[in-house]
């Protein structure tokens, strides 16, 4: 369902979704599913989201190896981001743009943060 939402341009996110959820009931020792949901979940939330999904797999009993990579590359769009956002201007913005700025902000220090207190050992 995932591919077809990738390749066909059907709507199938949420029926992928609740397939890698059956897989984990199924086999919740396996990380592969929070893989592929990590995946699924895109850049939603800063990556939060996703972030959650790769390390559910990479802390799984029988982790998936692509994982690393994956989180990997999310720290390092969250290093970008957080030093790019450390030079924006916020003074001049509408209270309702300001709240979505500082929002951004937190997520994306989080994921920063993130990103420093991981091991480097992959």
């Amino acid at each position: 369902a995932r591919y077809q939402n990738e390749l066909a341009g059907v709507d199938t996110e949420l029926l992928a979704e609740r397939f890698y959820y059956q897989a984990l009931s199924v086999a919740p020792q396996i990380g592969m599913p929070f893989n592929q949901l990590g995946t699924l979940a895109g850049s939603k939330y800063y990556n939060v989201e996703a972030t959650y999904c790769y390390l559910r797999c990479i802390q799984s009993e029988v982790s998936f190896e692509g994982a690393y990579g994956n989180l990997k590359r999310l720290y390092d769009k969250a290093a970008k981001m957080y030093h790019q956002l450390k030079k924006c201007e916020t003074r001049k913005l509408s209270p309702s743009k300001k709240r979505c700025k500082d929002i951004k902000r937190l997520l994306v220090s989080f994921m920063y943060l993130q990103s420093l207190l991981q091991p480097k050992s992959r």
